[in-house]
């Protein structure tokens, strides 16, 4: 999302925080698109939505050459300040598979079922965007990161309070839709899924540096 009162652009990848975070910001023009998305529509098109007069000032915006579209929103977007956070793969897939959303799935696989599921599904997220790891959210079609600071749900806490000092903003987030669980992440795997979820998001995790349980 992009904040142009705060000059940031917020990567919202699901189950990382995000709803806590957009009560700060406030809401996105388009949820949950990721960075390369987000770059390409500031590129584009007259990034500021709401009100007749945006509207209005979009219809003249859209008569400039693409040349200079492409040079203003260029501009605003490495002026802004990028950032998202990310989650350990293991217990991001628990947390997939616990969201309120998911009751009926619940109803009808188990966590082992899911976890199979999840692991020839193109998405693993709940929208309609498919990102394969949480690296995709960050990332140029070339695998070059886009973002100025990536975040660990783990230590949410304090890396926030890293970006909210750069915004000037309250440090303290409201912990919107808080969702404690009554197990650690690790209970619920066997040895096979757990071995599943490490193929699957290889990825995030040498990047990211995550273990299991860790």
């Amino acid at each position: 999302m992009i904040s142009h009162k705060h000059k940031c652009i917020f990567v919202q990848v699901p189950k990382t925080g995000s709803t806590s975070i957009r009560v700060l910001l406030g809401k996105p023009i388009r949820p949950h698109l990721n960075l390369w998305e987000i770059k390409t529509l500031m590129e584009s098109y007259w990034p500021v939505r709401g009100g007749r007069t945006n509207r209005i000032i979009e219809s003249f915006y859209l008569m400039l050459p693409r040349e200079r579209r492409l040079e203003i929103g260029r501009q605003q977007f490495e002026s802004y300040f990028k950032f998202g956070f990310v989650r350990n793969p293991w217990d991001r897939v628990v947390s997939l598979y616990e969201r309120r959303e998911a009751t009926e799935l619940r109803a009808q696989m188990t966590f082992d079922q899911f976890v199979d599921w999840i692991q020839y599904s193109s998405s693993t997220c709940i929208h309609s965007s498919p990102h394969r790891y949480q690296l995709d959210w960050f990332v140029d079609p070339n695998g070059k990161v886009l973002a100025d600071f990536i975040g660990r749900f783990e230590r949410l806490e304090q890396d926030w309070a890293f970006v909210a000092r750069k915004l000037g903003l309250s440090e303290r987030l409201p912990h919107s839709r808080a969702n404690p669980r009554p197990r650690h992440y690790t209970d619920y795997y066997t040895e096979r899924t757990r071995r599943v979820v490490a193929e699957k998001f290889r990825v995030d995790i040498e990047t990211f540096g995550y273990q299991f349980g860790g």
